[in-house]
């Protein structure tokens, strides 16, 4: 006990000493690069996400942060979604069964797509609630960085890309083989935090010399339930036994031809948070298969890419019924195929341009026994189990320098879909390089979010304890309507980037409007005697969001790096009912502060701030809201190199072990303690 107390004397004045050092005058410094570290952008990363190609953060049409493996291992995190909380624009919102997801400018969680590679995540379809999200289906050793794109990106990906574009890329094989091991350990300092313990690995090199390369990665991990006693029994977030592992084969016959075959797995079971004494009869796990065949060429007109990939993924479970006895176990099974290629050509006519023509074709396919095909009390059919939809779309970009210093970019995707039809998604984004530090920024884009599977199904009926019931206040039954639009929005962002020797900073002011939000009647479509609701999905809100992000990095000294980032809701609001449109904070500022004490040591201290925000909370007739109190986060971390094969990494997450006040279901994790090691040859 005694030494715990010590440990943690030693941490606070640390992070006293990090602060004190921020006050310390500005030191000049002949480096002129850039440092990745906290929500900064990182001005001369080259990125993939924002346009049809590849461009650096300054120049890319859209506002977008890279997230290296270096800050996603900084703070040992339990998840990744943790490691993007300091990003701008962004949240960790929070559902009511103690799971997170990322939400960008107050948009929810729903409208962020992710990508693995530019490749679509959707093993979240399996389920409706209780699942962590796609973000942790690749282990941090094989992560090279993670694009984070705020603002509708429809123009390039389609539906669901409304609120932004998350796209985890791993890293690329080399000439030679190198891996890495990295063993992780978080300990809470009580039971009111599970511990997390992580092995990921990471291996890579050539099978034939310039030729023919091999990559594979895998993770397995185990985290442990909070305790919900420890938070006067509410749902707090649960545990999970996960694994993946994947491979890579990588072949370049010429030296302007690649074709690339990759397959994966992995499994999440969770653990759910019960009471003392309590049995775990939920057994369930989402298990996810992938497999992807890429090509990309080099012409004399340009380059080609075209993608083939498949995912599979099945949800497992007991089921129950409305009084929680089990009544038996399912299986619900996801599969979608997907084909896309584009060709990117450098022009000349009139201006210089780089022109890019793409397709894309996506069949979906569900099969849920548990939900699907069951008797519909509002229009008294019965369907069947399965259900499948496709998507087709043609689009085009072309980035156009009209001068020197000002670049247009202009896009328009069509999309044509199964169910709704023909849907045109258009953008126009402009950079202008005022001097060598000044870039201003401005874009307008529309976009859309189609209704899933289920939504658009007549004969999904599914139990929702309160939340999806809207208004009617839970339970309820909530049924599908084939009726249901897409979501659409319009979308505008100005802002500027600012870099002068050993300093950086960025503000953006953005504005969206979305229609025709799809959301559950405000009254029932139906009551039965025995008092269940029956709430159909429709067509009826509209929703607005505005505010401003911004980051400042400063190099004070050549051995200091200071980030911060911040985001400022003006308004995240459904304009129908006046309720919040997510749980996001009203603002969140966080600093960043990073010691290289030598070459071979370094420590970083970090504060956030989260403002008043909201959680959802029912009532016997309704669903209201509840504001959740202001509130801050410490962590410190140290990071030393005995070699250059080795890193040791040691830390405190929440110092203070702050909590939000409020009755609404969720909860920080408690003050941690971390320790990794990674082995890299």
């Amino acid at each position: 006990m005694r030494s715990t107390q010590v440990l943690k004397s030693i941490l606070l004045v640390s992070t006293s000493l990090l602060t004190f050092s921020a006050a310390v005058s500005a030191q000049e410094t002949a480096e002129n690069d850039v440092k990745p570290a906290g929500g900064a952008i990182v001005l001369e990363q080259i990125v993939v996400t924002a346009s049809s190609v590849a461009t650096n953060v300054k120049d890319a049409p859209a506002s977008i942060s890279v997230v290296g493996q270096e800050q996603l291992q900084q703070k040992g995190a339990p998840d990744i979604t943790e490691a993007l909380r300091t990003v701008p624009g962004l949240n960790v919102g929070f559902g009511s069964d103690g799971t997170r997801g990322i939400s960008m400018r107050g948009m929810g969680s729903g409208y962020t797509l992710i990508l693995i590679d530019g490749k679509r995540v959707g093993s979240g379809l399996t389920t409706m609630r209780h699942y962590n999200g796609d973000l942790d289906w690749v282990p941090v050793d094989a992560i090279d960085r993670i694009e984070v794109v705020r603002g509708p990106m429809s123009t390039l990906y389609g539906s669901d890309a409304l609120g932004g574009v998350v796209n985890i890329i791993t890293k690329k094989s080399g000439d030679k083989w190198t891996g890495s091991l990295t063993t992780e350990w978080i300990q809470p300092e009580s039971k009111a935090t599970g511990v997390t313990k992580k092995v990921g690995a990471y291996v890579s090199g050539p099978i034939v010399p310039e030729e023919l390369t091999f990559t594979a990665f895998g993770n397995i991990s185990r985290k442990d339930a909070s305790d919900p006693s420890r938070h006067n029994d509410i749902q707090t977030p649960g545990g999970s036994d996960d694994y993946d592992v994947a491979g890579r084969l990588t072949w370049t016959p010429t030296d302007n031809q690649m074709f690339e075959l990759e397959v994966g797995t992995g499994k999440e079971k969770y653990k759910p948070s019960l009471a003392d004494g309590a049995i775990d009869t939920s057994k369930t796990s989402i298990r996810r298969t992938t497999a992807s065949l890429r090509h990309v060429g080099e012409w004399d007109f340009g380059t080609s890419t075209i993608t083939a990939s498949l995912e599979d993924a099945d949800n497992h479970h007991n089921t129950t019924n409305r009084a929680g006895d089990i009544t038996g176990d399912t299986t619900i099974n996801v599969r979608s195929y997907t084909l896309d290629g584009k060709v990117s050509m450098p022009l000349d006519f009139l201006f210089e341009q780089n022109l890019t023509l793409g397709a894309e074709y996506r069949h979906e396919a569900m099969k849920d026994p548990e939900n699907l095909g069951k008797p519909n009390s509002v229009t008294g059919t019965t369907g069947s189990t399965e259900t499948s939809i496709w998507t087709a779309a043609i689009f085009a970009e072309d980035q156009i320098k009209l001068t020197d210093d000002l670049k247009l970019t202009a896009g328009l995707r069509i999309d044509r879909h199964e169910k709704f039809g023909t849907h045109a998604s258009p953008r126009l984004y402009l950079n202008y390089d005022v001097n060598d530090n000044l870039t201003l920024k401005a874009g307008w884009a529309q976009a859309f979010k189609a209704p899933n599977m289920r939504q658009l199904n007549p004969n999904w009926v599914q139990t929702s304890r309160g939340r999806g019931c809207g208004a009617v206040g839970g339970p309820c039954e909530m049924v599908g309507n084939p009726d249901l639009k897409p979501e659409t929005s319009n979308s505008f962002e100005l802002g500027g980037i600012y870099v002068q020797d050993n300093w950086e900073a960025g503000l953006t002011y953005f504005y969206n409007e979305i229609d025709d939000k799809i959301t559950s009647a405000r009254k029932a479509s139906l009551i039965q005697p025995d008092g269940t609701k029956y709430v159909q999905q429709i067509n009826i809100d509209r929703a607005r969001t505005q505010g401003f992000e911004g980051n400042l990095s400063v190099n004070p000294h050549p051995d200091w790096t200071w980030t911060n980032s911040f985001t400022y809701l003006i308004e995240s609001r459904n304009l129908e009912t006046g309720m919040p449109l997510s749980a996001d904070p009203k603002y969140s500022i966080n600093t960043e502060l990073t010691w290289q004490v030598r070459e071979d040591f370094s420590v970083t201290g970090g504060l956030a701030f989260y403002g008043k925000q909201v959680d959802y909370v029912s009532t016997p007739e309704t669903l209201t809201a509840q504001n959740v109190s202001a509130y801050n986060i410490a962590n410190v971390s140290f990071k030393y190199d005995p070699t250059e094969n080795f890193t040791f990494r040691a830390g405190v997450n929440n110092i203070f072990d702050k909590q939000p006040k409020s009755e609404s279901n969720f909860v920080e994790n408690g003050r941690s303690y971390f320790i990794s090691l990674t082995s890299k040859f």
